[in-house]
């Protein structure tokens, strides 16, 4: 799932291809002919985000507000490449049931947790896709939505609308309103503290990894009641929240700081995230992974946060 510091990147990246720049046509399912002609020929204003929704805004005052939730992805081709018909879709991942929880899981076990089909399954032509969802395209470049199940246009500000109205403080805008955090915090005493941090209407744009993350640098048991917390923990939790999503961003996901010599592996870009049996970068302790005490997966050290 794509998290606030990664689609905070994302909208970065579409800002870099599209920003200013006039749209010379529009591919998707999910907008009515009558906002498409008015996007046709408009100006990209804006890219912004609010916790995991990215907002394009049109100089022709149509919005377009995306979730990727577990699945989109975001790819940006040059226009010679789109056109060409060489431009690559994102590799399809192969699925299949755990027969243990009857849930869908990836068929690799390798803590990348990426198993691809065979070359010959694979699709080379990202207009022959059936994941693309959207197709946005400039005189220089397209930016093409992959599988991400929310794609709505509008006319009015999505900053307006209940979806995004109801979700609590942005920790990456400069603005971050730790009051109305606190606010939010005292609202939901009774939580646990893993779910607390998956809750949108609390914090915007934290999930499952930052949730670890966070926990650890805190140094507190994740299933604690947010009662608990002593007004000092409390401080530091919304400094760890705005500071481990900082650092996400600025290091494309990384939220563990790279030792001389170490190399960029998933194993070593996280204090704890999918970590599990592998020693504790503090202690040693090996890191549990816990499926059954909140709503998610959690990873945490039993001995950091006794």
């Amino acid at each position: 799932m794509s998290e606030g510091p990664e689609v905070r990147r994302a909208a970065d990246k579409i800002a870099e291809a599209i920003l200013g720049r006039s749209v010379a046509d529009l591919q998707c399912k999910f907008i009515t002919s009558i906002l498409k002609e008015k996007i046709i020929g408009s100006t990209v204003l804006s890219v912004d985000t609010y916790g995991k929704n990215i907002i394009i805004h049109f100089s022709s005052n149509v919005y377009l507000r995306n979730h990727m939730m577990m699945w989109g992805k975001w790819r940006i081709y040059s226009r010679t490449e789109y056109d060409s018909g060489k431009a690559k879709p994102p590799i399809r991942v192969k699925w299949k049931k755990d027969l243990n929880n009857n849930k869908l899981a990836n068929v690799s076990n390798k803590i990348e947790n990426v198993a691809v089909l065979s070359d010959t399954d694979l699709i080379t032509n990202v207009q022959n896709d059936p994941r693309t969802r959207l197709a946005l395209i400039t005189d220089t470049h397209v930016i093409v939505q992959f599988n991400g199940p929310i794609l709505q246009f509008s006319e009015d500000n999505p900053l307006q609308h209940e979806s995004i109205t109801r979700l609590g403080p942005d920790a990456l805008k400069p603005g971050f309103d730790i009051k109305e955090a606190k606010k939010r915090l005292k609202e939901r005493i009774e939580m646990k503290l893993v779910d607390l941090l998956l809750d949108q209407t609390f914090v915007a744009g934290i999930g499952n990894k930052y949730k670890s993350e966070i926990l650890f640098l805190l140094k507190v048991w994740p299933f604690r009641l947010a009662k608990d917390l002593s007004l000092s923990e409390q401080e530091k939790l919304f400094q760890k929240i705005r500071g481990v999503l900082k650092t996400g961003y600025l290091n494309a996901g990384r939220t563990r700081p790279q030792q001389h010599g170490e190399n960029g592996k998933w194993n070593f870009r996280h204090w704890v995230f999918r970590r599990a049996g592998r020693p504790c970068w503090i202690c040693d302790t090996p890191i549990i992974m816990d499926r059954h005490s909140s709503s998610r997966v959690t990873f945490w050290c039993p001995c950091c946060q006794q």
